[in-house]
């Protein structure tokens, strides 16, 4: 044994010494495998028959040797990787309306059946090989890890190219809400290529060059893939950060994105991926909180002189409009708030309750308030006007939208009779007067002593 030692220790020296790749020339690859292959081989029949602990010890340093010099050849192989030109100009473009200095943005892409062949022909095939005798040699955590750093640049790049970044939560935390909406329209085309193209293209490749080791395919898949992760990560910040009302619409696009991709993730990120769904949708149960507390808010003191139609009626009723327009959304993303599970059915005509709850909730705390500015005009018919304009805003509103169809006919109908009440309320306070005279005098009243009373009172 000490023979083959020293034979397999002399001619491995040779290759470990080459101060060039030996996957430059295919006859030194073929023939330090198969070096390696012996070794391995040799190692394992010692560890069942012979009791030298020294001798084995020697034979492990000296397939360590290798194996470090293999996880070069595999990472030297894997750093090659890129994409050629025809792929860039296919998925990834510059921005038309953009120069050199600006960065590239994700473009509408129409068929995601793409698979994306990030190394050149016949590499993958000769990483599988170094793959294979790294992991028989135990080294096969260091094999994942290797691959997931070589492919690290090639990721960071292409996330670059369409114009996002892996860190965006930390590069804008500081940053306006309108230049977060900016980066959410580079985010959400982005992160459809990201699943639909790249995340699928970097299985693919992970899968042939681990090819018989899921285990360890698994392992250099989400280690590489940790940008993708952070890039992800985006998401959960702009929930945190966008709590106020106008921030509702563009968070309905990043949840509809991730809705998108959740049909074809790949099965690491569907957790991932749930979750922030998930946290999307409290975000837009907590943005209808904020609108209720804006119009709870809003000042007694500003209703119009001449019992016009209030500004935050206006505003409101455009807003749930404009809302109801996303009302398959903002269903799905609050059907668990009054108690809906994922087995709910979705009527498309008639959504379940939780949206339409929360909307009516939202008008009648609007009403609430308008009946309260009401009262700051101190002339009784005046506070009436306002009121009966403002709920025929609202009516008329419903009534010309789908929000009709959310809130249904019951409702609408209670708001109409409301309208009415208020339109009552008007005749007894314009003409009360006159007709309690009428009333009094109709009572008392003998010959011609009706006339000369009421014309007193009048």
């Amino acid at each position: 044994m000490e023979d083959t030692l020293q034979t397999l220790d002399d001619l491995i020296s040779q290759f470990l010494s080459l101060d060039r790749p030996l996957w430059s020339s295919s006859d030194d690859a073929d023939a330090f495998l198969e070096a390696v292959d012996e070794l391995t081989s040799t190692i394992h029949g010692l560890e069942n028959t012979s009791e030298d602990r020294v001798l084995l010890e020697s034979f492990d340093l000296l397939l360590e040797s290798c194996s470090m010099r293999l996880k070069d050849e595999f990472q030297r192989l894997i750093a090659t990787s890129g994409l050629d030109d025809n792929h860039r100009d296919h998925n990834i473009k510059k921005s038309q309306d953009e120069d050199d200095s600006h960065t590239f943005v994700a473009p509408p892409i129409r068929d995601f059946d793409i698979i994306v062949d990030a190394l050149p022909e016949g590499v993958a095939t000769q990483a599988n090989r170094i793959a294979r005798r790294m992991i028989a040699a135990g080294f096969g955590d260091i094999c994942a890890e290797t691959y997931a750093s070589a492919r690290r640049n090639f990721i960071d790049e292409s996330i670059a190219r369409l114009g996002v970044h892996a860190h965006m939560a930390e590069r804008f935390k500081s940053t306006s809400w309108e230049e977060l909406e900016t980066q959410i329209m580079r985010w959400i085309p982005a992160i459809r290529v990201v699943f639909h193209i790249l995340i699928p293209s970097e299985r693919h490749l992970c899968n042939c060059i681990f090819d018989g080791f899921t285990s360890y395919s698994d392992l250099a898949f989400a280690t590489a893939c940790t940008p993708f992760l952070q890039l992800l990560s985006f998401a959960n910040f702009i929930a945190a950060a966008g709590q106020k009302p106008e921030s509702l619409f563009r968070i309905v696009d990043m949840y509809d994105a991730l809705t998108d991709i959740l049909t074809v993730v790949d099965e690491a990120f569907h957790h991932e991926i749930t979750a922030l769904r998930e946290c999307l949708g409290l975000s837009i149960e907590g943005i209808f909180v904020a609108l209720e507390k804006l119009i709870r808010r809003d000042s007694s003191e500003s209703s119009p002189a001449d019992g016009g139609v209030h500004p935050i009626t206006r505003y409101v009723m455009n807003y749930l409009m404009a809302a109801c327009a996303s009302r398959h959304t903002l269903e799905e993303a609050m059907q668990s708030e009054f108690g809906c599970t994922e087995t709910c059915l979705i009527n498309p005509d008639r959504p379940t309750s939780s949206l339409a709850v929360r909307f009516a909730w939202i008008v009648d705390v609007l009403i609430e308030n308008l009946e309260s500015k009401s009262r700051i005009y101190g002339h009784v018919p005046l506070g009436c006007v306002f009121l009966i304009n403002n709920g025929i805003y609202i009516t008329k509103k419903v009534n010309g939208c789908e929000l009709k169809v959310l809130l249904g006919e019951d409702w609408t109908r209670v708001i109409s009779s409301k309208v009415h009440q208020w339109v009552s309320e008007y005749r007894r306070a314009t003409w009360g007067r006159a007709i309690m005279i009428l009333e009094r005098d109709i009572r008392c009243s003998h010959g011609g002593y009706w006339w000369r009373s009421s014309k007193q009172w009048i």
